[in-house]
């Protein structure tokens, strides 16, 4: 007998849009794709693919998530990482499990494009996303970031930019 995801007892989700489509955001020439959102999962777990051009090497700044476990696939391209001290180069195919409360940053590095698979475990922080892009109007006015605005989403989403 073949299972399909309708009539099969594992858990399957179609795409996280009532239309089908997903909710992608531009941040500063990185698209995040919210793939998965904890609506769709009763808050367990959201996921989230960053596409990164191959223009440019794009990092994601050092930061860490206080209520979060991150789990990373590499889709494509290469990257380094730094997770607390270690600095760790990955590719295509390597996994990794960030834990809460350890600052960590991400660079795609070469002149090819890449992209990340990211499990957030609980769901909640994919919406950090939702709400910088709503907000990005805002901060590209003054032409540069507010610092009041990202205090009040890392309040709210447990998240903190490690500066220094």
């Amino acid at each position: 007998m073949v299972m399909n995801a309708n009539n099969s007892k594992a858990l399957s989700h179609d795409s996280n849009d009532e239309d089908k489509s997903f909710q992608q955001y531009d941040l500063d020439g990185l698209d995040f794709k919210i793939v998965l959102s904890g609506n769709k999962t009763g808050g367990k777990y959201s996921l989230l693919e960053i596409l990164f051009s191959a223009e440019k090497e794009n990092e994601i700044p050092l930061h860490l998530h206080s209520r979060e476990t991150l789990i990373i696939y590499i889709l494509e391209g290469n990257f380094s990482f730094r997770y607390g001290n270690e600095k760790i180069v990955g590719n295509q195919g390597t996994v990794l499990k960030f834990e809460k409360d350890i600052p960590h940053s991400y660079k795609k590095t070469g002149k090819t494009p890449g992209r990340l698979l990211i499990l957030f475990i609980p769901a909640g922080f994919e919406n950090f996303f939702k709400d910088v892009r709503l907000n990005q109007s805002k901060m590209k006015l003054s032409g540069e970031e507010d610092p009041v605005l990202l205090h009040v989403l890392e309040k709210k989403y447990g998240g903190k930019f490690v500066f220094g």
